[in-house]
């Protein structure tokens, strides 16, 4: 690894460049902004609805105005007011009812102020021009049949002088008078045609019925319609002009806008353009330091590779350092308990070696007895004496009770060899180094194994076993176990000299195992419990403890994708609780990520 090289000075930060880009900004906004509103202040709103609103009221009016000229000439000719009426009065209710719409459409103030009073007085209005028009025609159809009356009579006298002559004359003045100033002089000419009872009727009905129509013609002359059309007419085409008036002026304004805009994007761009110049410069150089920079960053990250790999070698030499000073702790329990099936191996060949020149005795005198009867030609009293001899030593050996103490003393050997074969396996799986071995296993039988290997440090302690599910779940056996030595070892020592009680229990379902270690032991003050699962964080004294226990503890739980949680009561004891998921690959041994810790106090 190449040595660290000090960096350059740091350049101090440019502060004023994000407040000129800001302001920037800001005026490009403001400028666009104000372009865009002159814009929206010359555009034609709604033009051709107004032009059409225009066009109505220019109807509306003529309407009006042919309506006013056949209502005033009712008495000369009430069929031109029936026609008016018939065909004037339905096209002014159709120019209402479009400006209505328009007016919706257009939003005019003109409309929306004087439209509602005009549309009032034209409703008024219609109903009296209708009476008008019905009594016009009445009238007039009473004056035609007097007047054919009268022309129907022959009576004698010269023309112009006849009573109906007389009577007729005055009729029409008075109809074409304005008023009842003549009305008596009608009366009078009509007394003296009591006889002629078809000219009689119809007069009678056109004196008394002049009045009526007078007085309506009173009140449609004098409705408010046409001053109210003509004020709304005035009003909305002094608003077209002065909507015409502004639109122009800011299209002045836009058009001396633009030429500024213009001015200034013309500065613009030449000072980009110097701008340019100075950052393509700047680009070259930088260019240049780039590649300087790549072959520092290949340098470094060439470093810091060799860094992380050394950082993992030595993490994993940590963890091996961690387990193996567990161990070292318990050599003297575990020497202890080596040394009694050694004593039942020693004891065992002991006795047999106590019996072996016995049974060597034995087997010669066979020997000699077998050789005799193979001779067939010995004397009975040498077989007899060789009989004795074998006897004696058959008496000496401690005849087939010994053999079966012999068996007994075999049996007794191998036990202790087995046990110590137990011993030595049990501390080979926890000693030896198998980040990777990754299968399925059974945590209930590791526990087992942990407990016999800590048994010394167990003996005034009551263990508790409450295996409530299936043990097996996909891991690395010898990481969990290192857990599970930890665990159960600091519970031990936690406890007083007078022993206590450790309680393992196991639960879950088809995707979790939860294991739970409690103890009765002292338990953890409140302050330390946070710091517990922190790297070299320990309560003993120097020289007893590293501090790397529970770190380990948790990383190994954490790469299994698990967690471990604790609760701690000061006087009461602790649980330690973790959950690990029973299938699945587990997390990375070179991760720490994945799982979680969490520490209570009760």
């Amino acid at each position: 690894m190449t040595a660290d090289r000090p960096d350059p000075a740091p350049m101090p930060p440019r502060r004023a460049a994000p407040y000129v880009l800001a302001t920037v900004v800001l005026a490009t906004v403001a400028l666009v902004a104000a372009a865009g509103w002159l814009a929206w202040n010359t555009r034609q709103t709604d033009g051709d609805a107004r032009v059409a609103v225009a066009k109505k009221l220019q109807l509306l009016t003529e309407l009006t105005a042919r309506w006013d000229l056949a209502v005033a000439g009712a008495k000369v000719d009430p069929a031109q007011v029936r026609q008016a009426d018939a065909s004037v009065v339905p096209s002014i209710q159709r120019a209402l009812s479009d400006l209505q719409e328009l007016a919706a459409t257009t939003r005019s103030p003109a409309l929306a102020s004087n439209l509602p009073g005009v549309a009032a007085a034209f409703g008024e209005r219609i109903p009296v021009g209708a009476s008008i028009s019905s009594t016009a025609v009445a009238l007039g159809d009473a004056l035609s049949a007097a007047v054919a009356a009268a022309e129907a009579d022959t009576g004698p006298g010269p023309a112009g002088l006849r009573p109906p002559d007389v009577a007729i004359a005055e009729l029409l003045a008075f109809w074409s008078d304005t008023g009842n100033r003549r009305q008596p002089k009608v009366e009078a000419a009509l007394a003296r045609l009591a006889t002629n009872a078809a000219m009689l009727e119809p007069a009678r009905a056109l004196l008394e019925g002049k009045a009526g129509l007078e007085s309506a013609l009173g009140r449609f002359a004098l409705s408010t319609a046409g001053p109210r059309l003509s004020t709304m007419t005035t009003t909305f085409s002094a608003e077209m002009q002065a909507t015409i008036e502004r639109q122009q002026l800011y299209r002045t304004y836009l058009l001396f806008y633009s030429a500024a805009l213009l001015v200034l994007l013309g500065w613009i761009a030449s000072r980009l353009f110097a701008s340019y110049r100075v950052i393509a410069r700047i680009n070259d150089a930088l260019h240049a330091a780039n590649e300087n920079l790549e072959h520092k960053v290949e340098l470094r990250t060439r470093e810091l590779s060799d860094a992380l790999a050394h950082l993992k070698e030595s993490e994993s030499q940590l963890i091996q350092s961690e387990k193996m000073s567990s161990l070292g702790q318990m050599v003297a329990g575990i020497a202890h308990e080596i040394n009694t099936p050694i004593a039942y191996v020693k004891n065992s060949l002991g006795s047999v070696d106590g019996k072996l020149d016995a049974i060597g005795r034995m087997t010669a005198e066979c020997e000699k007895l077998l050789a005799m009867l193979e001779a067939g030609d010995v004397p009975d009293a040498l077989l007899d004496l060789q009989l004795a001899e074998l006897s004696a030593a058959a008496r000496a050996l401690g005849g087939s009770e010994s053999v079966g103490g012999l068996a007994r003393l075999v049996n007794d050997g191998l036990y202790g060899v087995d046990q110590i074969g137990q011993i030595v396996s049990h501390l080979r799986d926890f000693s030896r180094l198998d980040r990777g071995n990754v299968q399925r296993f059974d945590l209930h039988q590791g526990i087992e194994s942990t407990l016999q290997l800590a048994w010394h440090l167990l003996k005034a302690v009551h263990v508790e076993r409450k295996f409530g599910t299936d043990g097996h779940l996909v891991g690395s056996p010898s990481q969990v176990n290192q857990v599970l030595l930890n665990l159960i070892t600091n519970a031990a020592q936690a406890m007083e000299p007078e022993g206590g009680t450790i309680t393992i229990a196991t639960s879950g379902d088809e995707s979790e195992l939860v294991l739970d270690i409690s103890d009765t032991g002292s338990g953890i003050p409140s302050e330390v419990l946070p710091k517990i699962f922190d790297p070299f964080f320990t309560t003993k004294v120097v020289g007893q403890g590293t501090g790397l226990g529970l770190s380990i503890c948790y990383k190994i739980i954490a790469q299994h994708g698990g967690r471990i949680d604790v609760k701690s009561r000061p006087g009461l004891g602790t649980t330690f609780s973790i959950r690990l998921p029973r299938s699945g690959v587990p997390a990375s041994p070179d991760s720490g990520d994945g799982g979680e810790a969490k520490a209570a106090a009760a």
